[in-house]
């Protein structure tokens, strides 16, 4: 069936894919503005630090942000001007597609300054046992050992730019992106210092996972806290 074009899909469209996107009925083609960003397969776009992979991240974690978008609980314009009048059935489509695509699992990282020996052991230490003492749980625990997230709804950390991961810190400090409660990743950026952040995303700006490595299976294991985001998709 085909879908109405939000007027910034058809004008992208028309400036750079010509009538030959608009006579294509493909859900690729009607996410023509979404590839400019985020790659023709949602791989993400090698030195744009601030525009992430999609594909192959959970269908429910990429809806939650779809509609953070749409709703106001995440802050970037041309996001929300593209979604701004979609429901959720469409968003839901786009999530699905993007989902579905093969994951981007190789290392991202951009350049950001390499980690000293003392700040790599204390990015492994946050990744792989949390802090007891700032009440920071591992971020494997709840993105899986091999940091390629757990379905529905929490993504990989595999494939991101460390100057990204650093922004969505930032982002969840100061409120311009917001989970539904309860936002676990809220009370995690705020424990830990500018230092702890930038040493985490280095770190994991240069992990790599084999090749289609997906999301572990809903309930492969319980994260040590509850997430609002993934409780709202597990009751889908």
């Amino acid at each position: 069936m085909r879908r109405p074009w939000p007027t910034a899909l058809f004008l992208y469209a028309l400036a750079g894919f010509g009538s030959a996107a608009l006579a294509d009925d493909t859900i690729a083609n009607h996410l023509a503005a979404c590839a400019a960003c985020h790659g023709e397969h949602g791989e993400g776009v090698n030195g744009a630090e601030y525009y992430p992979h999609l594909a192959g991240k959970p269908a429910g974690y990429l809806f939650e942000q779809l509609r953070g978008f749409r709703d106001g609980r995440r802050v970037n314009a041309p996001m929300t001007w593209l979604v701004q009048f979609a429901d959720d059935a469409w968003l839901r489509e786009i999530a699905d597609y993007y989902a579905a695509l093969p994951p981007r699992t190789q290392r991202a990282d951009t350049g950001a300054a390499q980690l000293t020996p003392e700040r790599a052991r204390r990015a492994e230490q946050l990744v792989r046992e949390g802090d007891a003492v700032l009440h920071v749980p591992a971020c494997s625990a709840c993105h899986g050992t091999n940091l390629a997230g757990l379905e529905p709804g929490i993504p990989a950390t595999i494939g991101l730019p460390a100057d990204y991961i650093v922004a969505q810190f930032g982002h969840w400090k100061t409120g311009s992106r917001r989970a539904l409660a309860p936002d676990c990743m809220h009370d995690v950026a705020m424990a830990l210092t500018p230092e702890d952040i930038r040493a985490v995303a280095t770190w994991l700006s240069q992990q790599s996972n084999p090749d289609g490595m997906r999301p572990a299976p809903v309930g492969s294991f319980a994260p040590p806290v509850s997430c609002g985001a993934l409780a709202a998709e597990g009751a889908r």
